[in-house]
């Protein structure tokens, strides 16, 4: 094996055997360098109720509202609205 292929292998070796040891060592050391109060407290998400986004409509609460209010009778009267609304 020529001096090239050594360093070679000798890299490859290395690099897949080190970077991961790396990441772990180096979480493990992240957390217990934390102290009771220093340690950050968990990050809970707000209700989506609180947000807002509970009153956006879903597919099925537009299927359930097409339902009721779109008949034989109104169809070309919504789908001309529906068009207008979209620009076409």
């Amino acid at each position: 094996m020529s001096l090239r292929g050594f360093a070679l292998l000798a890299l490859l070796a290395f690099a897949g055997t080190g970077s991961a040891g790396c990441k772990h060592d180096k979480s493990k050391a992240v957390a217990a360098s934390y102290s009771s109060v220093t340690r950050p407290a968990p990050v809970v998400a707000a209700p989506l109720s609180a947000l807002g986004i509970a009153a956006i409509p879903v597919e099925e609460e537009y299927e359930e509202r097409s339902a009721t209010a779109i008949s034989e009778a109104n169809l070309s009267a919504q789908i001309a609205a529906i068009e207008t609304e979209i620009g076409h």
